[in-house]
């Protein structure tokens, strides 16, 4: 605890009324380490015309400003805020999030008006469902909320009767389980929800050796990106 109250992040987001110093782990994510990966690759790929590498160059960013994301585990807020200020409801950007517990939950911050700076940067675009994502209920909820701020339908089977591109092309996910005390025991139990998050986005044989991302049948888009931590 006295660690945490002394981290320089920590310190930083009670300074900008942030729910938690998570804002900043996926903001360097965003203009660093995803922008430094997108180069390598780029320098790897052979026969890239100029005009090719000019638009490459200006969607590097991990978040781009007309996706669809869907951040779980979403509370207190911090990745579904910061993924706000990078979208444009304009475009058709959208967030849908989800957790056990209530957006506004935080131990950090003393300020509850992250819903509603959230709904201020995207509009109508931003729906929030408390629930357990591994649960079917949750899922068609989820499913259902895309639906609703892509203005799409689904069918009973819970499958998008749309393009791929109005699945999500970006799902996040910072879960943890609740600790025990155990470090062993609690990161088995993060990492469990991890490959949930992951078989949700990619589809339950994504585990599979043969697996192949032409299978589609997680709610990930095509071409879409998964970030797990």
């Amino acid at each position: 605890l006295e660690r945490q109250q002394k981290d320089p992040y920590v310190l930083k987001a009670q300074e900008q009324g942030l729910p938690s110093r998570a804002s900043f782990k996926l903001h360097e994510i965003n203009e660093v380490h995803y922008p430094a990966l997108h180069m390598k690759n780029q320098k790897k790929e052979k026969g890239t015309t100029k005009s090719n590498k000019q638009q490459r160059k200006k969607q590097r960013r991990l978040i781009q400003p007309g996706m669809l994301v869907l951040d779980l585990g979403a509370a207190p807020g911090g990745w579904s805020l910061y993924a706000s200020t990078q979208l444009d409801h304009n475009l058709g950007g959208a967030v849908v999030a989800a957790d056990l517990l209530a957006l506004d939950e935080t131990l950090h911050s003393t300020n509850t008006d992250i819903l509603s700076r959230i709904e201020s940067n995207l509009h109508d675009n931003f729906r929030f469902i408390q629930g357990d994502f591994t649960k079917n209920r949750t899922q068609m909820e989820i499913m259902e909320a895309f639906a609703q701020v892509s203005n799409t339908e689904i069918n009973s089977d819970g499958l998008n009767n749309v393009a791929n591109n109005r699945r999500p092309e970006l799902i996040l996910s910072d879960m943890a389980a609740n600790f025990t005390g155990d470090h062993q025991t609690d990161a088995l139990r993060t990492l469990n929800l991890c490959e949930q998050a992951l078989a949700f986005a990619a589809g339950n044989n994504c585990f599979d050796p043969s697996y192949s991302t032409e299978d589609e049948e997680g709610m990930l888009g095509r071409g879409g990106a998964f970030l797990c931590k």
